[in-house]
């Protein structure tokens, strides 16, 4: 088992702390002019995803977690209780419970590749890919020349509501920032 020295912690390192696996979002080294240098991080629970604050003493060192991330394809669920996936070498099947997905069904597309994040050999984690590709199902019609609407509201085929320009046409295809929900351009497919 390889140990993580608190003043080598990393944006991305994953470790063990207190029994749960856990992923640095951000690490600050503080060299005080008196006393013991020390290590700010925020760190989120993989399982819980809970985000926490800590400290940490720069002598202090955590134990490295056996955590895997695959890159798997979305296939399609069962009941809104299992969700499956497949991994693209071998074309083998795995099935991920609802408490691993959690509120990230609505942005599952088939045929869209994911990473899942292993624990042990068990998935405890989805990552959303940063930019997805969906169709407008319902959007207002602007006239041309109406220079007072630059932005609309459109519904999306996951049922999103979002703001896109006005040109934007029911069934058109645009790319979306997932973490922002925000509009970025029109697609091709």
């Amino acid at each position: 088992m390889i140990n993580y020295f608190s003043n080598n912690f990393k944006i991305g390192m994953k470790f063990i702390f207190l029994n749960q696996p856990y992923i640095i979002e951000n690490s600050e080294f503080v060299k005080p002019g008196k006393g013991q240098s020390f290590v700010r991080i925020k760190m989120r629970n993989l399982i819980t995803e809970k985000l926490i604050d800590k400290t940490f003493k720069s002598t202090y060192n955590l134990n490295n977690a056996d955590i895997l991330e695959k890159k798997l394809k979305y296939l399609y669920n069962e009941k809104n209780n299992f969700y499956y996936f497949m991994y693209k070498s071998n074309f083998e099947q795995i099935m991920i419970s609802n408490k691993v997905i959690k509120n990230k069904k609505k942005w599952l597309i088939p045929q869209y590749d994911y990473i899942i994040t292993f624990w042990n050999q068990l998935p405890i984690f989805l990552t959303l890919p940063n930019f997805i590709k969906l169709k407008v199902i319902n959007t207002d019609f602007v006239l041309k020349g109406d220079a007072i609407i630059n932005n609309k509201q459109a519904t999306i085929s996951n049922g999103e509501l979002i703001k896109v320009p006005s040109f934007i046409k029911i069934g058109d295809l645009i790319k979306i920032d997932i973490r922002r929900k925000k509009y970025v351009s029109r697609s091709k497919l």
